[in-house]
């Protein structure tokens, strides 16, 4: 399991939060908690992606302060592909406000939405890790190829 302190760390104590609220959603009757920290559980997976793969682009540190699923989705896919749609990324995103403050777009979650968050969630998840398993192991045979440079050796 990866360091709390990260954006694939948090994301990930927040899906597992998300997916354990759902006997709490049932017991009060609305899965707005369950939707809101899939937003952010979203939100900090695509975030793990810019931040481990996107350093060489300077555009990316606003990215890092939105909210904006699909921005954030739609810089991703530039470079890597990935199984979740952007019309998944925009409907959960929309939670992160939706569901928490009240006002005219308040909406009030049912347990069938609240499943399908946390099925996007399991597809972000799965996409991520493959995506930075992925760069990783590219970044991996970059130093490789370095250290076999003879001016890099001693």
């Amino acid at each position: 399991m990866e360091k709390l302190n990260s954006y694939l760390g948090i994301a990930r104590n927040d899906y597992l939060y998300a997916k354990n609220a759902m006997s709490t959603g049932k017991e009060i009757g609305n899965f707005n908690g369950v939707a809101a920290l899939c937003a952010q559980s979203g939100e900090k997976y695509l975030k793990a992606v810019i931040e481990k793969c996107f350093v060489d682009d300077g555009d990316v540190m606003d990215l890092l302060h939105s909210h904006n699923l699909r921005s954030l989705y739609n810089k991703i896919i530039t470079k890597f592909n990935m199984n979740v749609s952007s019309k998944d990324c925009k409907w959960l995103g929309d939670f992160y406000f939706d569901a928490r403050y009240p006002g005219d777009n308040f909406v009030t979650v049912n347990e069938e939405d609240a499943q399908e968050c946390l099925r996007i969630v399991e597809l972000l998840e799965t996409d991520v890790r493959a995506i930075i398993t992925e760069e990783e192991a590219v970044r991996g045979v970059q130093r490789q190829k370095l250290r076999n440079m003879a001016a890099f050796k001693d």
